[in-house]
């Protein structure tokens, strides 16, 4: 979506190094640079940033804001597998699980929840996180249960995230055809069917046309 001879894409790999960058680099690059950051739960939390050129994706990261899009567009052997896949129904087997991320970012409760296969079984699920966490972890399902009675009107878009996402929705498409299906070059198919004429409709691509004008840049390569 970006005209590559107009720009550099810096990905610093940790949304937090954002306003790091940012702070650093403003006073001087201010009209050059631009961050654009998965939203992750600031919109549920009402994070706001003092940065006029910090940009936040349309749901909680890039893949959810995609997906609705990508699913209709893909071909062949992918289309038949996902035909069938309604994301209504994704989003609601993640739900506890979005809930449980959620919860951990709101009270900094530091569970770990790198390189753990996803269960949807929340208390197994539960379980394996707080056993890869090196510190001490003072929660209970409880609490989680009772975060979520408190927050029942969340956006699922804003609190699923993307990569639980489309993890469920491969094994749908694997379990779809008894054949071997390799996850990474369907994940790739996946991003690729996105069109293009899709991100014109996304508040990121509106603000992204503000920034252009406000700064006197040109950096899309969509119209």
């Amino acid at each position: 979506m970006l005209d590559k001879n107009a720009v550099r894409i810096y990905p610093d790999c940790n949304c937090d190094k954002h306003v790091l960058i940012l702070n650093e680099l403003n006073g001087i690059y201010g009209s050059r640079l631009l961050a654009i950051k998965d939203a992750d739960f600031d919109r549920l939390e009402g994070q706001q940033y003092p940065y006029s050129n910090l940009l936040l994706t349309d749901t909680h990261d890039m893949e959810g804001m995609i997906v609705a899009d990508c699913l209709p567009n893909l071909k062949d052997e992918n289309a038949f597998r996902c035909q069938s896949i309604n994301l209504d129904e994704v989003y609601a087997e993640l739900e506890d699980i979005s809930y449980l991320k959620w919860f951990n970012h709101a009270n900094q409760s530091g569970i770990n929840f790198r390189d753990i296969r996803l269960n949807l079984d929340l208390s197994a699920y539960f379980n394996a996180v707080v056993e890869n966490t090196n510190n001490e972890v003072n929660v209970e399902l409880t609490d989680v249960a009772e975060f979520k009675n408190q927050h029942q009107d969340a956006d699922h878009k804003e609190m699923c995230n993307g990569h639980d996402l489309f993890e469920r929705i491969y094994v749908r498409a694997k379990a779809a055809k008894v054949t071997n299906f390799p996850k990474k070059p369907f994940f790739r198919d996946l991003r690729a069917a996105y069109p293009p004429e899709a991100f014109f409709h996304t508040a990121l691509f509106h603000a992204i046309k503000e920034w252009e004008e406000a700064t006197g840049n040109s950096i899309l390569a969509v119209a």
